[in-house]
């Protein structure tokens, strides 16, 4: 993952390092430094935090690993930021108590309207032991109202949630560049989610972009009240358990550019496909990765839809102002995963007394379905909502150019975990769970993350609506977000160096305009070829900076181009790893 030099000015450093009671509760100071050496006063210090007049800027050091012992509740705005050189970002884990015990939530946001930024941090829910927690969140938002940003965080090895809105509504959450790993619990297929909320969590904004989800149990995704505006663009989402998605009563829903490779490998059997436990009615022949809904009576039943969610706000529903684009996604299911559904049909003697919806218990044999892109019902309700003669007609429903194709993963060590999880599908289907299915879960944790997610499929490299590859683009060195690193607006156009340079394997271009234009900051290799594009739109006067990864890249001398107007400037830069 891309990673940020922050330069912070904190006056009084020295005297902070040496007695970090010297910010107390009741100070002013804006920002505070966390120095590794402090590690296990770190809650201690976030939570001393308690009566502030400004936002926080709590700054952490690259390559040390701080021990939460209680966790953090968050009343006020804060950022959350990493300093210094090292490879490694800061790794939050839970500290080992007296008794034993550890906590297994790190962060609670609490106060009505906090503005909180997270960036460059490792959050990791195992001990030192190497004990991973039991039902362990790693953010909960319990209040209204509360804007978060993620970006650069990794979450790994969390047990209930990475993210879990309880609580609190009408939130704003923004997920960038992030990656979630080993989500997982051990006796529970639906326990490990990274993003899980309530059933009429109203939100305000929910965006995912550029993110990685890689051996996930759950729920990655989960808009299910009001939702003004929701997008989950360019991810990449490989090895899921059961449902990624907990949308089917979302109202504004934005998915496109994403990457879905054996999600939802448990399919289910008959007492999930066809009883009732997963609201899936009769005729259903699996549950599928995208889910739609309404309310309607389908084969002789009634079903739910976002209609629901509009009760308790007073607000009339307007089924023809709802939004479900699914468009540009690549999915698949690779042989390992078709080839166990067709072995256990073959061969499973065993009967289930199943409630169906239809009547009296039924026997039946213990029959799998494969996972499929959208269900029977979900085909269903999309018919409904294209046809004109639907009352409820909205032409901004459309599911179309999603591609069944094999992206061709790279690396051996990826394709492979495919067994961990079809041994885990077989554990549901004997009742037989009894442990996690983690792909190099440790600690400390690897550095980089050992995963490789980019892929050989060249036509997956175009699909996105932006002519950009299917999934997180980070895995191509194409995903970045431009930052305004203040001042005073420059007179003139320029391009500076790099920094670190040489690098490995990320780096800073910073960049000044003094008029707003049409910007392009392109990467290229030692004989022209065009690399990675960093910037590619309308930029406004100021001055920038823009993180570029090259993890995926080999060492050598690259070439960075930045132009804007008429101005063309070229520097050069070295990866060495």
């Amino acid at each position: 993952m891309k990673r940020s030099l922050y330069i912070i000015l904190f006056v009084g450093l020295a005297l902070f390092a040496a007695n970090p009671s010297t910010v107390s509760a009741q100070s002013t100071t804006d920002t505070v430094f966390i120095p590794g050496a402090q590690s296990l006063n770190i809650s201690k210090i976030i939570n001393a935090d308690t009566s502030v007049t400004a936002p926080r800027v709590y700054v952490l050091d690259r390559g040390a690993i701080y021990y939460i012992e209680t966790a953090f509740e968050i009343t006020h705005s804060a950022k959350f930021i990493a300093r210094g050189t090292a490879a490694r970002p800061p790794i939050l884990a839970p500290a080992t108590r007296a008794d034993g015990s550890s906590e297994e939530w790190f962060f609670k946001f609490i106060k009505k309207g906090i503005k909180i930024e997270v960036s460059d941090m490792y959050l990791l829910s195992m001990t030192s032991a190497k004990k991973t927690l039991g039902w362990s969140r790693g953010m909960w938002i319990g209040a209204d109202s509360i804007s978060l940003k993620l970006n650069k965080v990794v979450f790994d090895g969390w047990t209930e949630a990475c993210i879990r809105a309880e609580g609190g509504r009408f939130y704003k959450l923004k997920v960038e560049n992030c990656h979630f790993r080993n989500i997982l619990h051990s006796s529970s297929y639906f326990g490990g989610q990274p993003f899980m909320t309530d059933n009429n969590s109203h939100t305000d904004t929910t965006i995912f972009r550029n993110n990685t989800f890689f051996a996930t149990n759950a729920y990655l995704w989960s808009v299910r009240g009001v939702s003004p505006y929701s997008l989950f663009e360019h991810n990449t989402v490989v090895y899921g358990a059961v449902n990624p998605f907990l949308i089917r009563t979302g109202n504004n829903l934005h998915i496109k550019n994403n990457l879905f490779y054996d999600m939802h490998a448990w399919g289910g059997d008959p007492e999930q496909v066809i009883g009732g436990s997963f609201l899936n009615y009769p005729d259903t022949a699996s549950s599928g990765i995208l889910q739609l809904r309404k309310q309607m009576t389908y084969k002789g039943y009634a079903t739910t839809g976002p209609e629901i969610h509009y009760t308790d706000l007073g607000a009339p529903y307007v089924p023809s102002n709802r939004t479900y684009l699914a468009q540009n996604n690549g999915y698949f299911w690779d042989s390992k995963i078709t080839g166990f559904y067709t072995k256990w049909n073959d061969t499973v003697t065993v009967y289930d007394s199943v409630e169906v919806i239809t009547g009296p218990k039924q026997y039946l044999k213990r029959k799998l379905s494969m996972p499929r892109w959208i269900n029977d019902l979900g085909l269903e309700v999309y018919d409904s909502l294209k046809n004109p003669q639907s009352w409820d007609y909205s032409s901004k429903v459309n599911i179309s150019n999603n591609f069944n194709t094999d992206p061709q993963f790279t690396d051996a060590g990826v394709v492979g975990h495919a067994d961990s999880l079809v041994a885990y599908v077989k554990r549901i289907a004997t009742r037989q769970l009894d442990n996690r299915w983690d792909y190099k879960l440790n600690f400390p944790p690897t550095w980089p993350l050992p995963e490789n997610l980019a892929y050989a499929n060249a036509a997956f490299k175009t699909a996105g609506t932006d002519g950009k590859p299917l999934g997180d683009l980070n895995w191509f060195g194409m995903a970045t977000s431009v930052r305004n690193s203040g001042g005073v607006t420059p007179e003139e156009f320029s391009l500076s160096q790099n920094y670190p340079n040489p690098f490995n394997p990320n780096t800073t271009i910073k960049f000044k305009l003094s008029a707003a234009s049409m910007t392009t900051l392109k990467v290229y290799n030692i004989i022209g070829q065009e690399v990675a594009t960093l910037v590619n739109g309308v930029i406004a006067a100021g001055n920038h900076e823009v993180d570029f990864d090259a993890s995926v890249m080999s060492s050598g001398v690259y070439f960075y181009t930045l132009r804007s107007g008429s101005f063309v400037e070229t520097k050069k830069m070295t990866l060495m790893k």
